[in-house]
């Protein structure tokens, strides 16, 4: 399995070179951190999905020794390893620019992606080859307008992510990830059980 998580990366490579700038543009223009945890952590996965449509993977990765189990559970746990990497990154960035930014931001900003991921993975086993890229396109549309929207809002009325004090600063995103992983277990259920009664 740990092989099915490398493989994205090393059929991603080219796209890789991107990744660093993609990150560094929304840490210059933008000033939410949460949102530019969330945007870094759907680009890798996300790319994957676009290219195994263009190859039509999942013909070649069912004639290999790997189980339909081990294949979906392989993209739900790269997904998480692709985030941590991404908090690595932006993390790196925003100190070195210094940019503000607190571990409620993390929290969040990786729950939303994951929350995002949980809704989408199963859509990809559901449409026809043709679709996932637009699919993607259209996911990582709504969810900047969505994101930037309610960053937008929670200024407005004075709400901080980043800057509140007490419990409740640490409880709510505590509460909304433990909410989010049951959710995106959830998902991965529902993506094995279409996945699992697909013909290749």
């Amino acid at each position: 399995m740990i092989n099915l998580i490398r493989r994205d990366l090393i059929l991603q490579k080219k796209l890789l070179w991107l990744y660093i700038p993609f990150i560094l543009f929304f840490v210059l223009m933008w000033s939410s951190p949460f949102l530019i945890f969330t945007l870094a952590a759907l680009y890798i996965p996300f790319n994957a999905f676009a290219y195994d449509e263009k190859v039509e993977s999942d013909k070649l990765l069912n004639s290999l020794p790997y189980t339909r189990l081990e294949i979906i559970t392989s993209r739900y746990l790269g997904a998480i390893l692709y985030t941590i990497v991404s908090i690595i990154l932006v993390s790196g960035f925003l100190l070195l620019f210094n940019k503000p930014f607190a571990m409620s931001d993390i929290l969040i900003g990786s729950s939303l992606f994951l929350l995002l991921a949980a809704f989408t993975f199963p859509l990809f086993q559901i449409f026809k080859q043709g679709n996932i890229t637009s699919i993607i396109l259209l996911v990582f549309i709504v969810s900047t307008v969505l994101l930037s929207n309610s960053s937008e809002l929670m200024s407005t009325y004075g709400i901080t992510l980043s800057n509140s004090d007490g419990v409740l600063s640490w409880l709510v995103p505590i509460v909304l990830m433990m909410a989010v992983l049951i959710i995106y277990t959830v998902s991965w259920l529902t993506t094995y059980t279409i996945y699992n009664k697909k013909d290749f």
